[in-house]
């Protein structure tokens, strides 16, 4: 009897490993498949490094052929379509990745910063906190949640995101700059001015933050220093239209004409449709 017991086990034992066999059998091509993908998507980054695009471009679309689905893949066309400015377009395949890695905190903050950069700002909140709880010590995340958050309307939890952001990233300027524009857009113009400033001081060719000073001087009535600021970051980006009407908008507060209507002109030329420019330029033709 127990020599029939033992037969009988051994026999489901050997039935037993004959399917997993043939499991693993069956699941062996797509395994070959994502490796063989995950290794053209080493050669894209390498080609892109290279400066080789459309070989970058052709690889991703081999891997893509052999592995629909693999993350890396997905996430690598993403990157090559933002490259090329199809933000949009890469929306779908940053959705794909984040849903395939739930536990990727990488995977839900680009997801989440794609969708606040696409004007929703509800869907970057609801990916950029995921990331959070995946990755709580990340500043940067800390800081564009910040920004979204604002957006949104509620002013305490981006304060908080924000101030913390810069916390945990006090070297990374982008923390900074997202607590200037939080501070001050609630009201705390000189915490704003703080912060800008130290944007600039981890990266001095900031022209966002320089242009962002220079508002804010604005709107304390500091003509002359917005006007400093926006100097400096024509001199940084001379080909800025945005500068050069906020610097023709300066000009006209401090009664200079002739160098704001230079300074529209110029704006034009840049941006034949800059609004501001053309305002600024109707008014001085008003007697």
């Amino acid at each position: 009897m127990r020599r029939l017991v033992l037969l009988a086990c051994l026999l489901v034992s050997s039935l037993a490993a004959l399917a997993t066999s043939a499991a693993v059998l069956a699941a062996r091509p797509r395994w070959e498949a994502y490796d063989r993908a995950d290794q053209l998507v080493t050669r894209a980054q390498k080609l892109s490094t290279a400066g080789d695009i459309l070989g970058a471009r052709s690889a991703v679309a081999q891997a893509l052929s052999l592995a629909p689905d693999n993350p890396r893949a997905r996430r690598e066309h993403a990157m090559q379509l933002l490259a090329g400015g199809r933000a949009k377009e890469a929306l779908e395949d940053l959705r794909a990745v984040a849903k395939a890695l739930p536990d990727d905190p990488g995977a839900a903050r680009e997801l989440g910063t794609l969708l606040g950069f696409l004007g929703d700002p509800a869907g970057s909140v609801e990916w950029l906190r995921r990331s959070v709880r995946l990755d709580p010590a990340n500043g940067i995340t800390h800081a564009i949640l910040a920004v979204h958050l604002f957006e949104l309307g509620n002013v305490q939890d981006a304060k908080r995101e924000a101030e913390l952001g810069a916390k945990l990233a006090p070297r990374v300027r982008v923390a900074h700059f997202y607590l200037g524009i939080v501070r001050w857009k609630s009201g705390d113009r000189e915490g704003g001015i703080s912060a800008f400033n130290q944007a600039l001081v981890l990266r001095p060719a900031d022209v966002p933050a320089l242009l962002c000073l220079a508002a804010v001087a604005g709107e304390l009535h500091h003509c002359d220093e917005a006007i400093g600021y926006l100097q400096r970051a024509l001199q940084i980006a001379p080909n800025n239209p945005t500068a050069w009407t906020a610097l023709g908008a300066a000009y006209l507060s401090e009664k200079q004409p002739a160098e704001a209507k230079a300074a529209f002109q110029r704006a034009l030329q840049l941006n034949p449709g800059e609004p501001g420019a053309q305002v600024g330029l109707r008014e001085l033709a008003t007697p």
